[in-house]
Parts: C-alpha cells; sequence; structure tokens
C-alpha cells in the first residue's frame, strides 16, 4: 500500500498509473525516486512529495485538474506604534505571487484540464485576475452553516474559483448542482491543518476533475483523501514535514477503508 524513498537512495523509478481523461485509455506516468524532493510516497494511486512546489512542479507529468487551496493572506505593514498600513499596492505581491504558483502549476495541466482555488472575498480579485487570461471563469461559494469569527457579519462561507479551458469536457453524472455548496467545516477539536476542508466538499471538486489530480499546497491532504475515495489518481506536493506526514498518514488511512464515495 505504501513505500518511502528517500533521495539518492535507488535509482529505480516508481510507475504511477492514469487513465486517459475522457478516452478510457492509459499512459504510464513515470516519477523517479530521486527528484528536487526531500521525500516521497507512494500510497495506493497517490504519490506525495515534501519539498517545494516551484521547484518540484516543472518535473511532473501532465495532470487533468489542479484543486488547490494556497495560502492567499494580503500582506500589511505594522510601522512603529502597531498602526497597520493597507495600500491597494499590497495586492500586487498576492497577485505576482500567484502568477508564480497557479501559473507554474496550471503549465502541468492538459489542454483539456480544469482548476479550482480556494479563497476569500479580499483576494478573490487577485486570484481572478491571475486566471482570466487562461481560463473560462465562475465562482462557487462554500456555505459553512454557522458563523466564524469577525465584526458585525461574521463569515460563514468561503470562495473557490473555478476555471476550465475550451477544450474541458462538461461533466454529467445526471445530478444538477449548484454553484453553492453546503459542508460543515470540519471541528475544532479534530482539525489537523488550521485551513482543514471537510472531505466531502473535495469530493464534489474532485467529482468532475478527470483521472488525476494535482495539489501543489496539500497540507493534510484532504484533496488526496478524496481522490482515493473516488478512485481517481492525485499527485501532492507539501513542504511542512508536519503536514506532509499527516498527510501521509490520513491518505493511508482512506485506502485501508471501504470507499465512502461512488
Amino acid at each position: 500500500l505504501r513505500s518511502h524513498v528517500q533521495p539518492g537512495r535507488t535509482q529505480r523509478e516508481g510507475v504511477l498509473r492514469a487513465s486517459g481523461y475522457g478516452d478510457g485509455g492509459e499512459e504510464m506516468i513515470a516519477l523517479p525516486d530521486s527528484g528536487p524532493w526531500k521525500r516521497i510516497e507512494r500510497i495506493g494511486d497517490a504519490v506525495l512529495l515534501l519539498g517545494d512546489c516551484l521547484e518540484i512542479l516543472p518535473t511532473l507529468p501532465r495532470v487533468d485538474a489542479v484543486i488547490t487551496d494556497p495560502p492567499y493572506a494580503i500582506p500589511t505593514v505594522v510601522a512603529q506604534g502597531r498602526t497597520v498600513t493597507r495600500n491597494l499596492g499590497d495586492m500586487s505581491i498576492v497577485e505576482t505571487a500567484m502568477r508564480v504558483y497557479l501559473g507554474a502549476a496550471w503549465e502541468r495541466m492538459t489542454s483539456a484540464g480544469r482548476i479550482f482555488v480556494f479563497c476569500d472575498g479580499t483576494s478573490y480579485p487577485v486570484i481572478f485576475r491571475t486566471l482570466y487570461s487562461e481560463f473560462q471563469t465562475a465562482m462557487l461559494v462554500w456555505d459553512k452553516g454557522q458563523i466564524g469569527m469577525g465584526r458585525e457579519f461574521r463569515k460563514s462561507h468561503e470562495l473557490i474559483i473555478h476555471g476550465w479551458r475550451v477544450d474541458t469536457p462538461t461533466f454529467s453524472d445526471g445530478k444538477g448542482r449548484a454553484d453553492v455548496l453546503k459542508f460543515q467545516p470540519v471541528a475544532s477539536e479534530i482539525r489537523v491543518h488550521p485551513a482543514q476542508k471537510p472531505d466531502g466538499l473535495l469530493v464534489e471538486l474532485v467529482r468532475p476533475s478527470g483521472a488525476t489530480i494535482l495539489d501543489p499546497f496539500m497540507g493534510s491532504g484532504t484533496t488526496g483523501v478524496a481522490c482515493a475515495n473516488l478512485g481517481r489518481k492525485f499527485i501532492g506536493i507539501e513542504i511542512e514535514p508536519k503536514y506532509f506526514d499527516i498527510a501521509c498518514e490520513r491518505i493511508t488511512n482512506a485506502y485501508r477503508q471501504e470507499r465512502l464515495f461512488a
């Protein structure tokens, strides 16, 4: 079920099999045991890589979709006396970062691929501008069903930008889908990552996304858990060893359980 390889320990190649998107075919996707990652784990149909996604992404094979929750906090400048300075120019910093990170990710997508990016109301305009010239876009809303922290009107949702290309096939399983996805957030007492998403929410995003899914900001591995539950291939990248280990454990457990979603 699971194999662990430290870089440089062997020269043999591990092979990840992935179904062709929409044609029922298969192609072999090979990832060497050594590369620009500190560790590689193969768990079922998932390949997990510990390291910097900007170094790793150019070495990856093509994927059908990118589903990710990147760090999107808007920077502020704290002056003497702890006065917070907000400037519209801050947005350009985030936009530049998003173009670099997301651009490197979507370069790995096929011409028929799609992308889902989590964001909030402040970062949405930046990520929208980043994707606009490459994709047709729509906004999805994750309705958490409860209020969080804030002022008078507290957040009870997060936003998700859905991007697709002209050649991206229209997914249809006979069910109409609303652009508001209602899922309770992960309870704080069982949350293993500050930005952890509920498994069912990621299942809804993975379902129309083809055979092989990439998450360059894997975190605790929820995208990989959803892929395991739906029988999809998964490539995940995480830079923080603590969360990489958590993702490995969660995805291993997902493969050990009976498939939860059809």
